[in-house]
């Protein structure tokens, strides 16, 4: 058993590192136990190099390999999770969202305080929120910013891959049941291209690589800008009063007939080719190096969004879907979502999912 070799790779999605519950955040006690626990068990967090030779090319990797990824590209990372992968042996991938990464400036932390897990607990990255005039909570995220980026991948233990240029999503359809408020929002990635609006129709919103976009008419996000104020503040106290709502649901249906359009396949096609290849082209500024790996936002894509990142220099592509990973099998790489359980449940999973039959039924009877 001794040089037995990996049949699958287990991949385990993870996005925040930090003291704020939820459904995609890990405490970063609750990671140190993960990355404890998976060493203690013979495996080992490969990094994005090993990754991608197993997965594109067929690369043998060893029995007990196992990939740690992070999606969006937030500070806490940096701070909690490559000190802690280091620490027990391992290494792992971000997936980065280009146009969130903060400009030139120096890192906050250092990566030498960072390695030592010697830096400050910053309560803006523990507790990403920020509560409104009106008592609303806001997702308030701090994500990397050009110089972290850079010390991070040069230091190995965490590497850096796409996750689009924006993580925009599309309007879907003319329907709605609601206008588009100030209110609590836990959510960060739920934007499309267009700057949010309120007032406009609260149309809902699906994986802009997956779908194509409806396209409000201009006419009327241009009526509803003169009705409603855009700051929070004046927008919450428009709202606030039953018969500015009644004003607007007239103004709305009023355009009824032309609440706008669908996107053509060639609007469709340089929408997807900026999220696409201005991620890449961005993240490849960054780094200095070609990135081969794309994340596909919300995990979901079209044949079109494929064919546009392979063509791109794209090799490998992750998804949310769950599942064992063979060797040279890259258009559809599966992953499990990494929760806030003790390490037993981790090693459980990664057990399945390092057995193809095994991992495929159990990812299929979840389904």
């Amino acid at each position: 058993m001794k040089n037995a070799k990996a049949k699958s790779l287990p991949v385990a999605m993870y996005h925040y590192i930090n003291e704020l519950p939820g459904g995609i955040t890990v405490s970063p006690e609750r990671f140190e136990e993960h990355c404890r626990a998976l060493a203690a068990k013979g495996w080992r967090g490969v990094g994005l190099d090993e990754a991608e030779g197993f997965l594109i090319h067929g690369r043998p990797l060893p029995l007990g390999a196992f990939l740690f990824t992070f999606d969006d590209g937030y500070l806490d990372n940096y701070l909690h999770a490559m000190p802690l992968l280091r620490l027990h042996g391992h290494r792992g991938v971000v997936f980065a969202v280009s146009n969130r990464l903060m400009p030139e400036g120096p890192p906050r932390v250092s990566l030498e305080a960072v390695i030592g897990r010697q830096g400050p607990r910053l309560p803006e990255v523990e507790v990403p929120v920020t509560v409104s005039a009106q008592g609303f909570s806001l997702r308030n995220d701090v994500f990397l910013n050009h110089a972290e980026v850079r010390l991070m991948d040069g230091e190995g233990t965490l590497r850096l891959a796409s996750h689009a240029k924006g993580h925009y999503g599309v309007f879907t359809g003319p329907e709605f049941t609601e206008f588009f408020k100030p209110r609590t929002r836990y959510r960060t990635f739920y934007r499309t291209e267009l700057d949010p609006v309120f007032g406009l129709p609260d149309f809902p919103v699906k994986a802009g690589l997956a779908h194509r976009a409806f396209m409000p008419d201009p006419a009327l996000i241009e009526a509803i800008t003169r009705l409603v104020p855009q700051d929070f503040d004046r927008a919450a106290a428009f709202f606030a009063e039953p018969e500015n709502e009644r004003e607007l649901a007239a103004l709305v249906a009023g355009f009824a007939a032309r609440m706008g359009r669908y996107e053509s396949d060639a609007e469709r096609g340089a929408r997807m080719r900026r999220e696409i290849v201005g991620g890449k082209e961005e993240l490849e500024g960054i780094l200095g190096r070609p990135v081969l790996s794309l994340c596909w936002p919300w995990g979901h894509y079209c044949p079109e969004a494929l064919a546009i990142a392979r063509e791109a220099g794209f090799r490998l592509f992750f998804t949310t879907r769950e599942g064992a990973n063979p060797p040279a099998a890259p258009d559809a790489v599966r992953r499990f979502k990494a929760k806030d359980k003790a390490g037993g449940w981790l090693t459980s999973r990664a057990f399945l999912y390092s057995r193809p039959l095994l991992g495929n039924l159990y990812a299929k009877l979840r389904v």
